[in-house]
């Protein structure tokens, strides 16, 4: 009986375990996933998408309440992701279109944080407890949106411009965590994930313990209440080297920040990369990554471990040279991969 009692305590939350889609989801998607049993969908919240225009009443939030909806039905979590730029607003910033992608001009203006603040806000309003959306949809199991991630690899120079910035970022960090706090004081607010050193420094890269050790200098814990860590390698120890690196950080600032792993994954074909492994031994890497941070999500307080991504995608819609074969299904379909089998023995699901 107290061993029964034990294994039940020790067992993860549903949460633990989720996905990071890389394109649009469809509501059989969202089923599968419930069959499945994931417990948590990273899904990008497109401030480009909804808020098109600098109209007020203007905020098209359909395909995330379709996201939302869908998921509270099948019980997962949503952890949003807010990131991306109107163009009326890095306009305002003073973006031009030869300038890069100014989708990802993070606002620095007075104008545009407050435009930013106002839009978190909106979200909050709208997803978080006693939210509008439930209060339209009585019919949806109640799941208020009670953590938040602010941006996406902000380390990056290929998701942060003009470049890199800590302060800038910290603006931007600053300015979310007094929106969604100032509606839900018991809201969490996540960081961007950290990738561990990208393009080795160049074109304005930092690397991840640098940018965490800075954001703590300039006394910014106060802005958030966990990190989040894209820790990809070739081999599960690399993983677990840069989650090891990046927790030294935290408990070096007396930090009592959470750990999310908003990103992990591997291929199963495709280029040639190290991230590439073939189908067996993706699911191989999944099952010992997976059985990794579930040994040390305790000692290490990681609150989730989301697998990039839930499905494969046409190469010519992806970011890197692995990405396109990293789901767990197959472009197109819900033809399964042997990792999702993989998954599902650490979910339960079918």
């Amino acid at each position: 009986m107290l061993a029964s009692c034990s294994l039940a305590q020790a067992k993860p939350p549903r949460s633990f375990y989720g996905v990071v889609p890389q394109g649009k989801l469809s509501a059989a998607d969202i089923q599968r996933m419930g069959q499945g049993r994931v417990g948590t969908i990273r899904a990008t919240l497109p401030w480009a998408e909804i808020d098109p225009t600098p109209l007020a009443g203007d905020l098209r939030w359909k395909d995330y309440d379709a996201i939302v909806g869908a998921a509270a039905e099948e019980q997962i979590t949503v952890l949003p992701t807010a990131y991306s730029v109107p163009k009326w607003v890095w306009q305002l910033e003073g973006c031009k279109e030869g300038d890069g992608p100014c989708s990802i001009m993070a606002p620095q203006s007075q104008l545009g944080l407050s435009s930013w603040r106002a839009f978190l806000g909106a979200a909050v309003e709208r997803y978080g407890p006693d939210g509008s959306f439930w209060a339209a949809h009585p019919s949806i199991p109640e799941r208020p949106i009670r953590v938040w991630q602010i941006w996406n690899e902000q380390n990056s120079p290929g998701f942060y411009r003009p470049i890199p910035d800590v302060g800038d970022y910290g603006r931007l960090l600053a300015a979310a965590a007094e929106a969604i706090r100032g509606r839900d004081p018991g809201a969490k607010i996540v960081l961007g994930g950290l990738f561990r050193y990208p393009l080795g420094g160049r074109e304005g890269g930092i690397r991840a313990t640098d940018y965490l050790r800075e954001l703590y200098a300039r006394g910014l814990s106060y802005a958030f209440d966990g990190v989040a860590i894209h820790p990809y390698a070739g081999h599960v120890s690399g993983v677990r080297h840069q989650v090891k690196r990046m927790t030294n950080v935290i408990d070096e600032s007396g930090d009592d920040a959470s750990v999310w792993i908003t990103e992990l994954g591997w291929a199963s074909g495709g280029k040639q990369t190290p991230l590439n492994r073939g189908p067996t031994g993706q699911a191989h890497q999944l099952t010992e990554a997976f059985r990794w941070f579930t040994a040390v999500r305790k000692r290490l307080d990681i609150r989730l471990v989301a697998w990039f991504a839930w499905r494969d995608v046409p190469a010519a819609e992806s970011r890197c040279k692995w990405c396109a074969r990293s789901g767990l299904f197959r472009s197109g379909s819900l033809v399964a991969k042997p990792a999702w089998k993989a998954f599902r023995r650490f979910t339960g699901g079918s």
